[in-house]
């Protein structure tokens, strides 16, 4: 189903999380974009834990999910990402990215088994679970968009479980993860960032079309062709796009942007007095050949 269009959530009192909120999809956001993910070891499953009833409160659902983390540590694993979201009827589930140093024989099934014994009481099922190994970098970034693109107005993060008086924490983190540092940024020209943008729906359609699961594909299709569509085409032509790209493709792009010579710069903290020493920034350099031009 698609995002909802208007967020029904209501501020919770300070120090009482009831749902989700525009800061707390922000910080998850930001989160999930700082993961380098040429670093992620081991071997990445994509999991889904569902239940068919809802328990009566969060203290009752975070006592099974803790003994579920704790089986988890036995197991190996090695680093952990959760979200929690809701159903349309208002019942909880998790969307989880969890790492093992090897292989696991039944193919992540058995992070699924642990769940199932602690989530009986709630109808927890075979059926209503899902396991998907990511079997390369692009597993993550296939992760990493369907949660960052979801905002608060999205159906899975409106509202609270029925009879709830808050929600608790909605994502954490275990383990040790590859963060990268302060983000670059650049300052394109407009000619220059409607040609990043059309690069990178075409980028998003060829992802696209590889996938291999024929329902998704087809879905996948249909929303990299509309990304940057908009009912007012004043605002099509300003919209934004946040989507995973890999480094090595981002650079390619842009120094084939300069190359056309369109104007780019990197935008520098003002803190910082020298260049960033970078792949990127080095690629550029050499493509400009008189170097970048730093704005401060």
């Amino acid at each position: 189903m698609p995002p909802t269009t208007v967020s029904t959530h209501e501020r919770a009192k300070r120090g009482v999380i009831a749902g989700w909120s525009p800061s707390t999809t922000r910080r998850l956001t930001k989160w999930l974009y700082s993961v380098e993910a040429d670093g992620l070891t081991g071997f990445g499953y994509a999991v889904t834990l569902t239940m068919r009833d809802t328990p009566p409160d969060r203290t009752t659902l975070d006592r099974a999910f803790r003994s579920l983390m704790k089986r988890y540590d036995r197991m190996g694993v090695i680093r952990l990402q959760w979200v929690m979201e809701m159903q349309r009827r208002g019942t909880p589930h998790f969307h989880l990215a969890i790492y093992t140093p090897q292989e696991l024989p039944k193919r992540g099934w058995e992070l699924i088994e642990h769940w199932l014994e602690l989530a009986e009481p709630w109808g927890a099922s075979w059926a209503s679970q899902k396991v998907k190994p990511m079997t390369d970098v692009n597993g993550w970034f296939g992760y990493v968009s369907k949660h960052a693109s979801r905002s608060v107005g999205h159906y899975q993060r409106q509202g609270m479980p029925p009879g709830w008086e808050k929600t608790g924490r909605l994502w954490g983190v275990r383990g040790e993860w590859p963060l990268a540092s302060e983000p670059m940024r650049f300052d394109l020209s407009r000619e220059a960032w409607f040609r990043y943008r059309r690069m990178l729906r075409a980028y998003r359609l060829d992802s696209a079309r590889r996938e291999r699961d024929p329902k998704m594909r087809a879905t996948r299709i249909a929303s990299a062709r509309r990304m940057l569509s908009a009912p007012d085409r004043k605002a099509s032509e300003v919209r934004g796009a946040s989507e995973w790209v890999p480094q090595h493709v981002q650079v390619a792009w842009l120094g084939l942007l300069a190359d056309q010579g369109h104007e780019i710069a990197q935008i520098l903290p003002e803190a910082l007095e020298e260049p960033t020493d970078s792949i990127l920034v080095r690629r550029l350099q050499r493509t400009f050949h008189e170097g970048l031009t730093d704005v401060a």
